[in-house]
């Protein structure tokens, strides 16, 4: 009796130590895990890319614009050869640059709008490294570089914010609605909490997360959005989103105010204006008639 004991507590202690080694070697080999446990924001919410290809044979010009003294980001203005329908400040989603991400802003300038986007600090030849507070800073300094340069009177403003991009939209919406006509938020995040949570439920990773108030939630584009009165909104989410859950997306259009649609598509992620291009311009263009 006593060497079965013996045995089966020694056999406990190999594969004690095994998990725990094997444990070691998850956190130690991947950077995601690692940012999870230590609320690294940079490593967590955001995937850039320095490397600009080409753009798709769009003319453009580029801003460079000087951030907390040290740091420069660089924005890109697009325009139609006809008049522009309206100009829209398009904020992307976590992944690549400007030049990476450039089929939405094709689809938009080949069917007369005008637009204008930012690669945040870290992102294309942006300086610096991402950050929450840091993204909306740039998002911030861009926003006011398109009202100086891109802005006039007879022209509509469409701030369009797409996934993660999505909850700096609203942002950008409620603090400026008497200079926003329009809002459209494709396969937005709720909150950076909901999109840590959307990836580790259900595993025992969420062992690792940390409580919503841990993650920096100055602007939350659930509770945002709600703030924001009178101003025309489109909020699409495809059913298929395996990135931002369909409910993230309804739960947005729940709590906000009139006037709003909500499109309901069935695309892989932020695909709408790729994929659904005739139906997205007829849907923005009745957005700010």
């Amino acid at each position: 009796m006593k060497k079965i004991v013996k045995t089966t507590g020694w056999i406990f202690l190999i594969l004690l130590l095994l998990a725990i080694g094997y444990s070691i070697y998850v956190y130690q080999s991947s950077p995601w895990i690692k940012a999870l446990a230590n609320n690294d924001e940079s490593q967590l919410f955001y995937r850039p890319s320095t490397t600009m290809e080409d753009m798709g044979g769009l003319a453009y010009d580029e801003h460079i614009l000087k951030v907390e003294d040290s740091l420069k980001i660089h924005s890109y203005t697009f325009k139609p050869t006809a008049t522009s329908k309206a100009n829209i400040f398009l904020i992307r989603g976590n992944s690549g640059n400007v030049s990476t991400g450039i089929e939405p802003i094709q689809a938009l300038v080949n069917n007369g709008f005008s637009v204008y986007t930012v690669d945040w600090r870290g992102y294309g030849k942006s300086t610096g490294a991402p950050n929450y507070n840091g993204i909306l800073a740039d998002t911030q300094a861009a926003f006011e570089d398109f009202q100086n340069t891109m802005v006039n009177d007879s022209t509509k403003t469409i701030v369009y914010g797409m996934s993660l991009g999505g909850q700096l939209a609203v942002k950008i919406a409620k603090d400026n609605p008497a200079k926003v006509d329009a809002l459209v938020l494709d396969g937005s995040l709720a909150s950076a909490h909901n999109f840590i949570k959307d990836n580790v439920e259900g595993s025992v990773l969420s062992l690792l997360m940390k409580k919503p108030e841990d993650y920096n939630q100055e602007y939350i584009a659930l509770r945002d959005i709600a703030d924001i009165e009178n101003m025309p909104k489109l909020i699409i989410h495809s059913k298929s989103d395996r990135a931002v859950p369909f409910k993230r997306g309804q739960s947005i259009f729940d709590a906000a105010q009139e006037p709003k649609e909500f499109w309901e598509t069935d695309t892989e992620h932020i695909r709408t204006l790729q994929d659904l291009t005739k139906e997205a311009i007829e849907k923005m263009e009745a957005l700010i008639q």
